[in-house]
């Protein structure tokens, strides 16, 4: 899965989508959200001395690969939450677990209007800048707006 995400980050850092940085998305909040949203999981990592300041392991309690800012065909900007699995089992574990209420409440807390889980082998992962646009752009559009979660099998 790291290697999964590192490689989707890399190629949203090109197409100059990734919003990590975002003001609001800054380590204090990503913090706060961390410790309400996911206690145990945020406990763990105090446990196992995690560097709480790093945002990558912030956004590793949280459960996020990587947050990403799309244009629809409307012009509307929004950020979309994404999540990369190999195994089905898990990714459609983890869209029930992103449609629930805690979910949503976390997604809400992040400002986070859809979020997408790409179910993807590491020797299918689309390799080139063009796929990836026709990808997120094919999906930004055809999204209906109350979808909040899905599954996306790559």
């Amino acid at each position: 899965m790291l290697g999964l995400r590192l490689r989707f980050r890399a190629i949203a850092s090109q197409l100059q989508v990734l919003n990590h940085n975002a003001k609001d998305l800054n380590e204090e909040h990503l913090l706060t959200v961390a410790k309400e949203h996911y206690p145990k999981r945020f406990d763990l990592a105090v446990k196992m001395r995690a560097d709480l300041t790093d945002s990558a392991t912030l956004w590793e309690i949280l459960g996020i690969d990587a947050v990403i800012l799309l244009e629809d065909k409307e012009g509307k900007s929004i950020r979309v939450g994404v999540s990369l699995l190999e195994k089905e089992k898990n990714a459609r574990n983890l869209v029930f677990s992103m449609k629930s209420k805690e979910g949503s409440l976390l997604r809400e807390a992040l400002n986070i209007e859809q979020y997408w889980v790409f179910l993807v082998k590491c020797k299918d992962f689309p390799q080139t800048k063009e796929e990836w646009i026709d990808i997120l752009y094919r999906e930004i559009d055809e999204c209906p707006p109350f979808s909040g979660c899905r599954l996306i099998i790559l």
